[in-house]
């Protein structure tokens, strides 16, 4: 399930911006982690950041959902056609850097999916809306990223309610894979149009609301935020830094 889940968890109860800070902190700190006991330690993290979420079984099945295909395309890029020296397994011989290459790869992408599938189940669009708000962000800025944090459950609730209204015409889904092709078109054109036609809905709506104005908003009730929270960021900005100097260092070395 990719989306957000209300819930009581230290995650969202926090500060939007700090559950934000630690899934970017997965990102980047990703990219500055060359090896496969690094990287391993990068998706524990994840890990227990899903799991101070309270989301680690929904998470880590849509995480492993969508990272296995490129698992699979590692290994076979790098396992199996990688350099030499090779190891025997059974009746394959796998790269030994191709393998190392491809558990670095794929940690990498399971980390970051998992922190952001972790980060959008655990941030309320409308909590992050307000602190935006406090802080002064444009509003045009507030609008986009609320948008896209709440596209995916919106597309899904249009689409679920797509299909039940068409399968209540008579279209069936089963058959033949040409049968199936042919049930898409009732199913996406209506979604796509639907989606245009909210589109123009907010574009009026906000328009009606002086959405293009510079005055600054008020926010009505604004999550609240701790020195200590603060600090946290400082501390996750520093440990990304130094993760990358310490990358540089060592290629230099």
């Amino acid at each position: 399930m990719i989306g957000y889940v209300d819930g009581t968890s230290p995650l969202h109860r926090a500060h939007p911006y700090t559950t934000l800070a630690l899934s970017g902190a997965l990102l980047f700190g990703a990219f500055a982690l060359t090896r496969p006991l690094e990287v391993g330690l990068l998706v524990l993290t994840a890990v227990l950041f899903a799991a101070t979420g309270r989301v680690l079984r929904s998470s880590a099945q849509t995480a492993l959902l969508l990272s296995l295909p490129i698992w699979i395309l590692l290994f076979v890029l790098h396992g199996l056609l990688g350099a030499e020296p090779r190891m025997a397994f059974g009746p394959v011989a796998l790269s030994v850097p191709g393998i190392a290459r491809a558990l670095v790869l794929g940690g990498r992408v399971t980390a970051i999916v998992l922190g952001f599938l972790t980060a959008l189940a655990t941030v309320s669009p409308h909590r992050l809306v307000e602190a935006m708000t406090a802080d002064g962000v444009p509003f045009g800025r507030t609008f986009l990223l609320a948008s896209t944090l709440t596209v995916l459950p919106r597309m899904r609730e249009r689409a679920t309610q797509i299909l039940e209204a068409q399968q209540c015409r008579g279209l069936r889904l089963g058959g033949s894979i040409v049968a199936r092709l042919r049930a898409l078109g009732p199913l996406a054109l209506p979604l796509v149009l639907g989606a245009l036609a909210e589109v123009d809905e907010q574009v009026l709506a906000l328009d009606a609301r002086g959405a293009a104005g510079s005055a600054r908003r008020t926010a009505l009730d604004p999550p609240p935020d701790s020195r200590a929270q603060h600090a946290l960021r400082w501390a996750l900005l520093a440990l990304v830094a130094a993760a990358y100097a310490w990358k540089f260092w060592r290629m230099r070395g």
